[in-house]
């Protein structure tokens, strides 16, 4: 008897301790051991708590729209490059590379900006990096932007990188027709009257100063 209680003993120290399964209840990461990950007192795969990142009501927003949708040391993280490429800041934002540093996603460059909406949609194609932005990249670009319908900024400085406005610019717009704003002002960087057809088309010219003729020298809009 006492040779089988001894064989029971020692079959406790030999025998190796039960290895956790999927869905055992944890308290810690350890209760999962190495191959498992603990994730809301529940062992799972680390493909089951990334799913969980992906579709659980506390998470799931920040997944598809921060990338943030693979389970890390008690969080979800953004795990990789394929985290941003398929999260709704990449098609919105153009947020698509993934930065190692801050383990976040950004706008990675002229790729990133021209795959996202910024450019579809807003003719944003090119990538800023002083303004870290998708910025118009061709007058093309320049011309589909509100600046250029309110203030003739239409043309794209390869100098620069910018839309600027010129005088062509000015002339075609529809505050030249307006406005009598056909001329551009070098100085200011502006659409302005540059001669007495232009004045006598301005709210100063219609206005009490009356302002309808053109001073040559001194380019502006003057009394009659």
């Amino acid at each position: 008897m006492k040779t089988l209680v001894h064989l029971a003993l020692l079959a406790l120290f030999v025998l190796p301790a039960c290895e956790p399964k999927e869905l055992d209840s944890c308290v810690q990461q350890s209760d999962c051991g190495d191959k498992l990950v603990c994730v809301n007192d529940r062992c799972l795969t680390q493909a089951g708590a990334d799913e969980r990142c992906k579709n659980n009501e506390k998470y799931a927003a920040n997944c598809a729209g921060y990338g943030e949708c693979s389970w890390d040391q008690g969080k979800c993280v953004v795990g990789g490059p394929d985290d941003c490429k398929t999260s709704k800041g990449c098609m919105a934002d153009a947020k698509c590379t993934f930065d190692d540093g801050t383990k976040k996603c950004k706008v990675g460059g002229d790729a990133d900006c021209k795959s996202s909406e910024f450019c579809t949609k807003l003719k944003r194609c090119k990538y800023d990096a002083k303004t870290d932005k998708c910025v118009p990249g061709s007058t093309e670009e320049c011309k589909a932007q509100t600046d250029c319908k309110a203030a003739a900024v239409c043309t794209y400085d390869d100098e620069s990188g910018k839309c600027i406005v010129t005088a062509r610019d000015c002339k075609a717009s529809v505050m030249c027709e307006q406005f009598g704003l056909c001329a551009l002002d070098e100085k200011a960087k502006k659409c302005a009257p540059g001669s007495e057809e232009d004045c006598k088309k301005t709210a100063d010219c219609k206005g009490p100063d009356k302002l309808c003729a053109w001073d040559e020298e001194a380019k502006k809009c003057v009394k009659e």
